[in-house]
């Protein structure tokens, strides 16, 4: 890499890191047999740009309203229905080396994580002979590196019988049909000793989170709601978000998909000018329900509608 690209990588860095926006890093990839290089462009959006739109794109994201990692670390805790339970093998051929095995899991109040597991299973006897373990979740609709995931590491315990109410309700309330819980082979840990937890929320937005960081912060209220309203908006007003991010943010986009929202604001994956990258949109204050959702969005697009009738009337 010559003086010119990595002085350009430096200023990408610094520029994610001083408006905490997710960036999607161009991979060099080298090609079997090959010793040359490609070197991907840098979108213009993350660098230093004289296109007034892009300016402001850069400006506004810097303030724009987001949850903490730890937030963000609580909400995909609870919303993954899947994780990658890692724990230290025990098996004669390969003792010592951590083992990777997708689980389904619950959280507790604190946000530890349950699991009932068989007792046939490799990682049950890797648990019993050693708690030490970490659990990785994603993001819903995680698709690369560019998207959030967390990583939870700790000691897990198996619990008694006699003291597995409390596990066996938030398992049943997250998984209902999971019937085979109550089979004779299956046995409840919970991972109530957190060390660390690891967020990644993309590009330039790692965070180290302490225990009590963690088990201190609440799940996103209104996360659950996301699919459906995002759904909603993506099949029937696609002009209404490009109008809103054009009023709010001052850039005419080319596309928008809404990827996802929460209490505080709505998250998009946009095309500018054949670039693609993600854009951060807050409300006008926080909403806690489903109900205040819609008001904040109708709000949104009424402001919206409002300044592009002002600007055609001025035209």
């Amino acid at each position: 890499m010559n003086l010119s690209s990595l002085h350009n990588v430096t200023k990408l860095r610094a520029f994610a890191a001083g408006r905490n926006h997710c960036v999607i890093l161009p991979i060099v990839r080298r090609a079997a047999g090959m010793a040359t290089q490609a070197t991907p462009t840098v979108p213009e959006v993350y660098t230093t740009s004289e296109d007034p739109e892009v300016l402001a794109f850069q400006q506004h994201q810097k303030t724009a309203a987001r949850p903490s990692p730890a937030e963000d670390a609580r909400t995909m805790m609870g919303l993954a229905r899947f994780g990658v339970l890692s724990t230290v093998s025990v098996r004669e051929d390969a003792r010592g080396l951590p083992l990777g095995s997708v689980v389904e899991f619950a959280v507790d109040g604190s946000g530890s994580p349950i699991f009932a597991v068989s007792s046939l299973s490799s990682h049950t006897r890797d648990l019993k002979e050693d708690g030490r373990a970490s659990l990785t979740v994603m993001a819903p609709g995680f698709q690369g590196v560019k998207d959030s995931r967390f990583t939870l590491q700790g000691r897990v315990r198996q619990v008694e019988d006699e003291d597995k109410g409390p596990l066996r309700q938030a398992f049943l309330t997250k998984y209902p049909d999971a019937f085979w819980v109550d089979f004779q082979d299956f046995k409840w840990f919970i991972m109530d000793e957190i060390a660390v937890g690891r967020y990644n929320g993309g590009f330039a937005m790692a965070k180290k989170l302490t225990p009590e960081e963690y088990s201190s912060a609440r799940m996103d209220p209104v996360s659950p709601f996301s699919v459906p309203v995002c759904s909603h908006m993506n099949f029937d007003h696609k002009d209404d978000m490009k109008a809103m991010i054009r009023h709010y943010v001052g850039m005419q986009v080319e596309d928008v998909t809404m990827l996802d929202l929460d209490r505080l604001g709505i998250n998009f994956d946009v095309k500018f000018k054949d670039q693609a990258f993600k854009l951060r949109l807050p409300y006008p204050q926080p909403v806690e329900d489903r109900k205040a959702i819609k008001e904040a969005i109708v709000t949104m697009t009424r402001a919206a509608a409002s300044t592009a009738s002002a600007g055609s009337s001025n035209a």
